[in-house]
Order: structure tokens, then sequence, then C-alpha cells
């Protein structure tokens, strides 16, 4: 019975671990995202949670295994909604005429 309870014990600290690490990584992802953004678009520091946000959106739901391609459509759709509405039309028309970049953060 102990070493029922042992395996048990294990396997949820390993199970936690694991998710620990892969929000670290989405939070880490959505860092770069924006620092990269911040390169082409001056992003308002007022702005920069929210459009972090939307990172964060995109690269956790991302995670999910076996995304069709309407679904990951889909995802890119409403992190580009999130940014609009964090930077504005201008802005995003600016990511956009940068064809590989936009793709890169949006998809």
């Amino acid at each position: 019975m102990k070493k029922i309870f042992a395996i048990l014990a294990l396997f949820l600290a390993f199970s936690f671990s694991a998710k620990a690490q892969n929000a670290d990584d989405v939070i880490t992802a959505s860092k770069a995202d924006v620092a990269t953004l911040s390169k082409v678009i001056p992003v308002p520091e007022n702005s920069k949670k929210a459009v972090q946000s939307a990172f964060y959106y995109k690269h956790k739901a991302n995670l999910q295994a076996n995304l069709t391609e309407e679904q990951k459509n889909d995802i890119a759709v409403k992190t580009e909604e999130l940014l609009t509405n964090a930077l504005g039309e201008a802005q995003i028309k600016k990511l956009k005429s940068n064809t590989e970049l936009y793709n890169k953060l949006i998809k």
C-alpha cells in the first residue's frame, strides 16, 4: 500500500512539474514575441500587458494536441483581434505590411 502511495505521489509531482514548465515556456515565448513586435512597432507601456496576454493566448492555445487547420486559423484570428484591440488598426496594418513577421507573430 505504501508503494502505491509513493508511486502516486511521484506521478503527481512530475505532472505538476511538467505543467509549471509549460506555463513558464508560454510566458517566455509571449515576452519574446512582445520584444520582437516592439522592434518593428512601438508598443506603448500601457498596452504591453494586453499585447503579452494576446501572445500568451496564442501560445497556450497552440499547446493543444491534434489541432485542425480550422482551429489554428481561429486561434490566429482571435490573436489578431486581441492585438488590434491593444494596438489599434494603424499599427496592425503596419505589422501586416511585414508579412514574414506578421505570420510569425500571429500564426
